[in-house]
């Protein structure tokens, strides 16, 4: 992460709506008694996650949604962190910024405002690598989302810079001051190398490896 914005060198999305059944129009005339009348159907259930305020991590583009999909479907550890957003109190929005192509940054996180209970930032990522390191970069953004989402007073920028003043290390480089966390590295490490592994289980081995249960 480097700059306030959150900097890290490691359109919105369109609101869904849930269909409804059509209701069919009244008769012209009354039915005869020995007509059958046929409920119409049942409207679908509204999912969950709809009542609660829709889908925490939203894409702005259609690139960053395929690869944001391929990520989920192969690595385990991103769906975790995404699992965890989606219980938070924090909606991000995760796009491309070609911007900050040739800056040697892969991605910057900003938070952007606040609406009755939910918080928002927004999650940006530089188009200029390779798909997997796009993926991992995403999981670095996703992983201070989480981070943020475990300090509820953080409800502006200063409150950003100061939680990560706090809680990160500051790097200086290419693009000015800024603040990183160990942890939201490691997430970039682990997701490239399930992506590169093509298995979802290289954090719980690694965590193993730590505890000497294998070596």
């Amino acid at each position: 992460m480097r700059a306030f914005p959150l900097l890290c060198a490691s359109g919105l999305a369109s609101l869904l709506i849930a269909p409804v059944a059509a209701q069919p129009s009244l008769p012209s005339r009354s039915l005869a008694p020995e007509a059958s009348v046929v409920a119409p159907d049942a409207p679908p259930l509204v999912p969950e996650w709809w009542k609660k305020g829709g889908p925490r991590v939203r894409t702005t583009d259609e690139r960053t949604a395929a690869l944001l999909r391929s990520g989920l479907d192969r690595s385990s550890l991103l769906r975790e962190i995404v699992g965890r957003i989606d219980a938070g109190d924090i909606v991000v929005y995760v796009g491309l910024d070609p911007t900050m192509t040739g800056k040697g940054l892969a991605g910057r996180l900003v938070f952007t405002g606040q609406a009755g209970s939910y918080r928002f930032m927004r999650a940006m990522i530089n188009p200029d690598m390779p798909s997997e390191q796009i993926i991992a970069a995403i999981a670095h953004e996703l992983h201070h989302v989480g981070e943020v989402i475990a300090h509820p007073h953080v409800r502006s920028e200063a409150d950003l810079r100061a939680l990560y003043q706090r809680i990160g290390r500051e790097n200086r480089g290419t693009a000015g001051s800024s603040w990183e966390t160990d942890a939201a590295q490691q997430v970039g490490y682990d997701v490239r190398r399930e992506l590169h592994l093509g298995r979802g289980d290289v954090v719980a081995r690694r965590d193993a490896e730590r505890r000497g249960v294998i070596r």
